[in-house]
């Protein structure tokens, strides 16, 4: 297993997520293709808001990563969405952000789903696999 970096480079900060991020976070996940929060931004920010932890990565007051979990506070932390910015990439600043998140409700395990690009990373950090399934509401049969 290749060791991943566990210390952010001296410029990075990681804190809380606040309303005013949003347009970042809009601008991350419009670059990586992810279309809920530009398609649906009221539902995404209230989806924001209701997320614990949620956590962005900052460099001179501009968001360039951030990771948004659901927890029920002690068994399982699901990642809902990690995102670094493409040049920010490969400097422990993701590894960091799940740390920090998981650092919020100790003792949790992290779940999540992953893609054919981010499985690698995962697979580095530890993490075993296991089968998940989706359906958007939308796509509900009646």
């Amino acid at each position: 297993m290749t060791a991943l970096p566990r210390q952010l480079p001296e410029a990075v900060s990681i804190r809380e997520w606040r309303e005013d991020d949003f347009p970042s976070i809009q601008a991350l996940s419009a670059a990586e293709r992810w279309t809920t929060p530009v398609e649906r931004p009221d539902a995404a920010v209230r989806a924001w808001r209701s997320s614990r932890p949620a956590l962005v990565a900052v460099v001179e007051g501009a968001v360039v990563g951030f990771v948004r979990c659901i927890s029920d506070g002690a068994v399982t932390t699901y990642v809902a969405e990690l995102l670094v910015a493409a040049p920010w990439r490969r400097r422990g600043i993701a590894v960091a952000l799940l740390d920090a998140a998981q650092a919020r409700v100790p003792g949790s395990r992290l779940d999540l789903l992953a893609t054919s690009e981010s499985r690698s990373f995962y697979e580095r950090m530890g993490f075993r696999a296991f089968h998940g399934f989706r359906m958007s509401w939308n796509e509900r049969k009646a």
